[in-house]
């Protein structure tokens, strides 16, 4: 019984580890600025984040309630939220993700991503996919160098300002309307 308890407070351990680094990287300016866009608001974020990741990452089943446990309560300076809450928002969370899926598949269907209107998307996916790969690089150092830290700001500033002018309702028309509208 007593490898039980201590496997369980080294879990627990794990866990409050797993949610401080959730919370964090829900603090990145390129993940806020996506998640801003999604259909996903920070909290069905956050909890399909820590449903997905935390069971993952830790490699055995954690209970709905500790998931709810770890959760912020937006609002407040507390940690926690119900097991119901927990159970409604990511079930919002995956109803919103389900349907961006099914919309993805619809344009895919009707050949809408051939067009040229969604090149810009694909190209910034591309620099968030080597943005990513660096950052992974970079994580397993120590210290950075000057010039490391100035290749990452870098490649931020080039993806933020990308984010931008997609976000941009000129982005999701023809060159033929672009043109018409200036």
């Amino acid at each position: 019984m007593q490898f039980k308890n201590t496997r369980q407070t080294s879990d627990k351990k794990v866990m409050k580890q797993l949610a401080i680094g959730t919370r964090h990287v829900l603090k990145e300016p390129i993940l806020k600025k996506l998640q801003e866009g999604s259909v996903l608001s920070e909290v069905q974020l956050e909890t399909l984040l820590i449903d997905l990741v935390l069971e993952d990452s830790l490699g055995s089943h954690i209970t709905y309630e500790d998931k709810a446990t770890i959760r912020t309560k937006y609002g407040t300076r507390s940690r926690g939220v119900s097991r119901g809450a927990f159970n409604r928002t990511l079930n919002q969370a995956r109803r919103n993700l389900s349907r961006c899926f099914y919309t993805m598949l619809l344009l895919a269907y009707l050949g809408l991503f051939e067009l040229t209107i969604f090149r810009p998307f694909e190209e910034v996916a591309a620099r968030i996919g080597d943005y990513r790969r660096i950052r992974d690089i970079l994580a397993g150092k120590v210290e950075l160098t000057t010039e490391e830290l100035e290749s990452i700001r870098a490649t931020e500033r080039t993806i933020m300002a990308a984010l931008d002018e997609l976000s941009s309702s000129l982005a999701l028309k023809s060159e033929i309307s672009k043109k018409k509208s200036d």
